[in-house]
């Protein structure tokens, strides 16, 4: 039964790719060396090979090439097939993990409806039912709110505070100055580590309080007031209807 033996590949790849690796970015791209970068690269290398063993009778060509980039063995056909281990599945975690993601999904809804982006924070979010406190810290970065409220009241499952304050309506500016770089970097064909020299005109009052959470989330070891006159890529966006032009070069 070929298709059923493959119907859980797509969305076993979308969470590995869309929840573990986007949420661990941070972990992937420090600049030190510690332990846990160390156990996100091993955990992602374990999970990548015994993926593409688990893919090689339905998709020989692309786990061939999966496997011998990432082992340097000789073929993904001479390995030994996958065995599952259960007792490696911790059901509490993944228990709470899913009552998670459904609350995020539920806040998104909300987001959506409201028509106010995920980049742009919130104050808080209320919830009708307790989540595991070490989760916490998940559902405010996925939802972007400042605080989490338990409210056994609640007659919905969860109720998204959408009032926009002077100072979060500027953090929220603050996001999409990031988001823009960010793009400038990419067509720019930076890679994902070089450091950058950033000058930049217009959203003065954005880089007047978070100049150093921009430098830090950009890469940017200098930020300067006005173009570069040496920029190696340059770009005029319209934010918030307001021109910014960005200027960047690779230190």
């Amino acid at each position: 039964e070929l298709n059923r033996a493959t119907r859980a590949f797509a969305p076993f790849v979308d969470n590995l790719s869309n929840w573990y690796i986007r949420r661990g970015r941070k972990r992937f791209w420090k600049s030190e060396d510690d332990s846990d970068k160390e156990q996100a690269y091993q955990t992602l290398y374990t999970v990548l090979v015994t993926l593409s063993k688990l893919m090689a009778p339905f998709t020989p060509f692309l786990a061939e090439e999966i496997y011998k980039n990432l082992t340097g063995e000789e073929s993904v056909h001479l390995a030994d097939y996958p065995v599952s281990d259960k007792s490696l599945i911790d059901e509490k975690l993944s228990g709470e993990m899913h009552a998670v993601r459904d609350l995020v999904t539920e806040g998104l809804k909300l987001r959506s409806d409201a028509k106010v982006k995920v980049r742009q924070p919130l104050a808080k979010v209320s919830i009708k039912e307790q989540v595991a406190s070490e989760m916490h810290e998940i559902l405010r970065e996925e939802l972007n709110v400042k605080e989490i409220f338990v409210d056994e009241k609640l007659e919905v499952a969860m109720a998204l505070d959408t009032e926009i304050t002077p100072e979060l309506k500027l953090e929220g500016e603050m996001r999409e100055v990031v988001r823009a770089i960010q793009e400038g970097r990419k067509k720019a064909k930076f890679n994902v580590e070089d450091r950058i020299i950033l000058g930049y005109i217009g959203k003065d009052e954005v880089f007047a309080k978070f100049e150093t959470e921009i430098a830090h989330e950009v890469l940017a070891t200098t930020v300067q007031k006005g173009a570069l006159t040496d920029a190696e890529y340059q770009e005029t966006v319209t934010l918030d209807d307001e021109e910014f032009t960005l200027s960047l070069r690779r230190v």
